[in-house]
């Protein structure tokens, strides 16, 4: 289980090490973390993560391997021995630290999350400037960390087509494999929950590329007519100003049509019980690469009604975890979709489980990591992963 260090005088064994790294904060970053932990642990790697401080207290890093925050990787004594490294996200302070594990012989890959153009007219249109703006300055971080890495990982063939279109020239050693997820559930929770799925739910960030302004026009129009299934909102956007101007959506949510949970980070615990109570949950969104909304749903058995963007085409299958629209201005079309799921409900959440244990579970990539990490793990093992 171990590599073989020479040294002048004799041989010793010492287990491999990988470091797990994010110095930007993003809650949802966190159980994708504890899943590539968990998958590097069952391979022999012993794991270090390096982190942001706020990721300290929302997720257990400690029961995989050791968790520090960024200003002491610099004096870990480690830190020259680490085999691999895995950064998850964009960060101002990835690019000294990959310069300094890459000159002590760390293999380093990137997690690369949204590898669209660094000028997008279409993103400014359904974006602003400001975000757009960020959208800019974030790309050129990449692109030094893209260049710096010794390869990249990207999380569907969305992604990989735009990796290739956009940033091939900076590093050609790119590779796919599916955004990681522990199963945070557990199966015999879903079956207990299949039968109590009643609400058509909206998970993340409440903004305009997720479709959010969509979502409550269409949860009225719903409601308006005449339709008895009950909607759920769980997001960390503060929506007082939203319900304090829409008085026909805060009538909705004081005569209890409309449940919301707004205003703060959710734990992981509020997160899943939201997709569990849902029968349906929305990914109509007008931009995506991949979606950690749609394998969180699955993951609680909970199929998606969604647009034909990003990689949703890749992983929802119309009839087993989910249907499409094709407009989303057709509110009668989304409503016939939903009422579709609602009256089958057992088949969809089979269909959605299944997908998740067979596609996002990191149990099921562990092949994949082994083919894409190759030497890093003795051939024994890797023939024994691989057959």
């Amino acid at each position: 289980m171990g590599i073989e260090v020479k040294t002048a005088t004799r041989t010793i064994q010492r287990k491999r090490r990988a470091a797990i790294v994010s110095l930007h904060f993003s809650c949802a970053h966190a159980s994708h973390m504890m899943a590539l932990g968990k998958l590097l642990d069952t391979l022999g790697f012993a794991v270090t993560f390096v982190l942001d401080e706020r990721y300290l207290p929302i997720a257990d890093f400690a029961t995989i391997g050791e968790a520090m925050t960024a200003g002491g990787i610099s004096n870990h004594p480690g830190v020259g021995t680490f085999d691999l490294a895995f950064f998850c996200n964009c960060a101002t302070r990835n690019h000294a630290l990959v310069r300094d594990l890459r000159t002590r012989g760390t293999a380093v890959f990137y997690l690369f999350h949204e590898p669209g153009p660094v000028w997008s007219w279409k993103y400014f249109l359904s974006e602003g400037w400001r975000q757009t703006i960020r959208f800019v300055i974030s790309s050129c971080f990449n692109i030094v960390t893209v260049r710096r890495a010794s390869g990249v990982i990207v999380h569907s063939s969305c992604a990989l087509a735009l990796y290739q279109r956009n940033y091939l020239r900076h590093n050609s050693n790119v590779h796919a494999m599916p955004l990681l997820f522990d199963d945070e559930i557990g199966s015999e929770r879903v079956e207990q929950a299949r039968f109590d799925k009643r609400f058509f739910g909206f998970v993340g960030t409440a903004c305009k590329s997720h479709g959010f302004d969509i979502f409550v026009d269409f949860a009225k129009h719903a409601i308006r007519c005449g339709s008895p299934m009950p909607f759920a909102i769980a997001t960390k956007v503060d929506l007082t100003s939203l319900l304090a101007e829409d008085r026909e959506l805060a009538r909705l949510v004081s005569e209890g049509r409309i449940r919301v949970q707004h205003g703060r980070g959710l734990s992981n615990d509020e997160i899943n019980l939201h997709y569990l109570d849902c029968f349906c949950v929305w990914a109509v969104y007008r931009r995506s690469t991949q979606s950690g909304v749609m394998a969180n749903a699955f993951m609680a058995g909970s199929p998606v009604i969604a647009t034909r963007v990003g990689s949703f085409p890749e992983y929802v299958v119309p009839g087993v975890n989910g249907e499409f629209v094709d407009s989303v201005g057709d509110f009668g079309a989304m409503l016939r979709q939903a009422e579709k799921m609602r009256q089958d409900v057992p088949a969809y959440s089979e269909g959605s489980r299944k997908t998740f244990l067979n596609t996002f579970y990191y149990g099921a990539n562990r092949k994949k990591i082994t083919e894409l990490l190759g030497s890093f793990i003795p051939e024994s093992e890797r023939c024994e992963v691989l057959h």
